[in-house]
Parts: C-alpha cells; sequence; structure tokens
C-alpha cells in the first residue's frame, strides 16, 4: 500500500507539474496575442492614417495647379490692362480737337469724351477684376499654407508612429530570440560578420587557433570601422561619371593584403564594404554608429512594417497550434491514468 501511494503520489506531482507547464505556455500564448492585437490596430492606424496624407497631397497639388492657372490669369490681365492703357493714350493723342467751330466740331468732342469715358470705365472695370483675383489668389494661398502645416504635422506623426511600431517589432524580435531558422528577424546595420575573418583564418591556422585568431581580427576591424576618420575610398572620374571605389592604396589595407594574401584581402574588403554601405544607408556613416533593423534575410533586403507583423501573426499561430497539441497530449494523458 505504501508503494502504491508512492506511486500515486509521483504521478500526481508529474500531472501537477505539466499542468503548471501548460499553464505558463497559454499565459505566454495570451500574451502575445495581445501583442499581436495592439501591433495589428496600430498598423491599421497606420494605413488609414497614410492614406489620409495621400488625399492631403492630392488636394495640395490641385491648388497648386489652381494657384498657377491664377497667376497665368493675372498676367493675361494685366498685359491687356497695359495693352488698353497704350491704345487709350494713342486715341487721346489723335482725337485732340482741330481748331474750327460748327456741329462737326462738337460731335466729334463729344464722341471723344463718350470714348475716353467708356475706356476709362473699362480701365476701372479692369482694376477692379484685378484686385479681386490677386484677392482670391492670396486666400488660395492662405489655404494652401494652412494645409502644408496641418499636413507637414501629421506627417510628424506617421513617422514618429512608426518608428515606435519598428522599435517595438524590434524589442519583439529580439525577446523572441534566435530559436530556429528565421526569415525575418533583427540585423545590425555596420556590424561585421564574423564568418569571412573566420574562413580566411582557416586558410593558415587549426580550427580552435582559426577561431580565436578571427575573433580578435573581426573586432580589430571593427573598431576601424567605427572610427570616422577612416574612410579607405578614392573618387574615380571615367566618362564625366564620378564614382567611389576602395583605395587599395590605404596604409591599413596594405598591411591586411600583405599578412593575409590576395584572396582573404578581397573577402575581408568585401565585408568592410558592405558595412560601409550598410552604414550610409542609414545616415550614421558620420558617426558610425550600428543600427539595429528587421531583415529579410531569405531575400537579403530591409523588411517591411507589414510583413514583419505578418510574422509575429505566423509565429504566434504557431506557438497557438503548439499549446492546442500539447494540452490534447496532457488530457489523454490524465485520460490514460484514469483508465
Amino acid at each position: 500500500m505504501a508503494e502504491a501511494g508512492d506511486a500515486s503520489g509521483g504521478w500526481l506531482a508529474r500531472l501537477s507539474g505539466l499542468g503548471s507547464y501548460v499553464c505558463s505556455k497559454m499565459n505566454y500564448h495570451e500574451y502575445c496575442s495581445h501583442e499581436y492585437t495592439g501591433i495589428h490596430t496600430a498598423l491599421h492606424g497606420l494605413l488609414e492614417e497614410k492614406e489620409k496624407v495621400e488625399q492631403e497631397h492630392k488636394a495640395r497639388l490641385q491648388l497648386i495647379a489652381a494657384k498657377e492657372e491664377l497667376v497665368k490669369r493675372n498676367e493675361e490681365l494685366e498685359a491687356e490692362i497695359q495693352s488698353l492703357k497704350r491704345k487709350l493714350q494713342a486715341s487721346e493723342a489723335s482725337d485732340t480737337p482741330a481748331q474750327g467751330s460748327g456741329r462737326e466740331h462738337n460731335q466729334s468732342g463729344r464722341q471723344v469724351q463718350i470714348t475716353s469715358v467708356q475706356k476709362r470705365k473699362r480701365q476701372s472695370e479692369g482694376h477692379a477684376g484685378e484686385d479681386a483675383e490677386e484677392h482670391e489668389a492670396a486666400e488660395i494661398l492662405c489655404v494652401m499654407n494652412s494645409h502644408e502645416q496641418g499636413l507637414s504635422a501629421e506627417l510628424r506623426d506617421v513617422r514618429e508612429e512608426t518608428s515606435n511600431i519598428n522599435a517595438e517589432l524590434i524589442k519583439g524580435f529580439l525577446d523572441m530570440g534566435g530559436v530556429g531558422r528565421q526569415n525575418i528577424t533583427v540585423k545590425y546595420m555596420g556590424q561585421l560578420s564574423e564568418r569571412p575573418f573566420l574562413l580566411a583564418c582557416l586558410r593558415k591556422f587549426l580550427r580552435k587557433e582559426a577561431e580565436a585568431e578571427a575573433s580578435r581580427l573581426c573586432k580589430f576591424w571593427q573598431e576601424q570601422l567605427m572610427n570616422p576618420e577612416w574612410y579607405p575610398f578614392k573618387c574615380d572620374t571615367t566618362g564625366g561619371i564620378s564614382e567611389e571605389t576602395i583605395n587599395d592604396d590605404d596604409v591599413k589595407l596594405q598591411e591586411l593584403r600583405a599578412t593575409w594574401g590576395e584572396e582573404s584581402y578581397k573577402a575581408l574588403v568585401k565585408a568592410l564594404v558592405n558595412s560601409f554601405l550598410e552604414l550610409k544607408e542609414c545616415g550614421k556613416l558620420s558617426d558610425r554608429t550600428i543600427v539595429a533593423q528587421l531583415w529579410n534575410f531569405k531575400e537579403d533586403r530591409k523588411a517591411t512594417l507589414s510583413e514583419s507583423v505578418e510574422y509575429v501573426c505566423s509565429k504566434v499561430k504557431s506557438l497557438s497550434n503548439k499549446n492546442v497539441r500539447t494540452s490534447t497530449c496532457g488530457k489523454r494523458g490524465r485520460g490514460g491514468g484514469r483508465a
């Protein structure tokens, strides 16, 4: 009976441990679901903001076109007014009453007066129209400036929200760790990979010594890379087109070539150039700061926010299915124990 009690106690302890394990997994799944909901909501809001910004941009372009049309019309009216002025002056000069008297003289004088009044009236109306056009153009410019300010503020908000989402996704991927092969994960832009250095060292040393030397070598060149004063490139001009190429006359690179040979030199320089390009792409070439970036390793490019969120969702779904299977297996195990 004592042995049966011990066996029963051990079984209950194992069941209790299994239950705790399943409970912790379900809690983790619930946490992941909440995180996904938050990210999905933020992403949906971001897409709505993007659409709104595009609409505002389209409206702004329409206002600019309207303004250009008003400016063109105003120039045409100005030219027409100047032409009328010149015609008026020429007409008044040619219609100056000659010496004499009589009915013909009086009629001619009245006609000149009527013509002059009509021209002055048209000129006055032209100035009024010009003032109205200028007033309308000023109002449109005011509206445009107001829209532009609002659009700039919205763009700042969108960029800030996008940056926050990107930071949260990076944190989430780092928390997930490097379990298994991941198509999308975090890449540190500007950080050298130790692999090309290891391959170079394996040509000269045994495995254990090569690994130690590769680690030292990679650390050394990472320090050189982080030095803003070191820029081993030169500008070559071919056919009027300037292009930056590696400066093989650089003292440090010459030492690298002399020590490791041509084949290893080319491989290591390629790794250095790639890191320089990554820093340049992230705008960190001046201060040489390493930047964490979501990266699609399958396609070797930056990962978009949408595909990163989708990838997280697939991981959450996979974890959920795993928890369900674990829970089912636990229930079967308990059922078998009762039988």
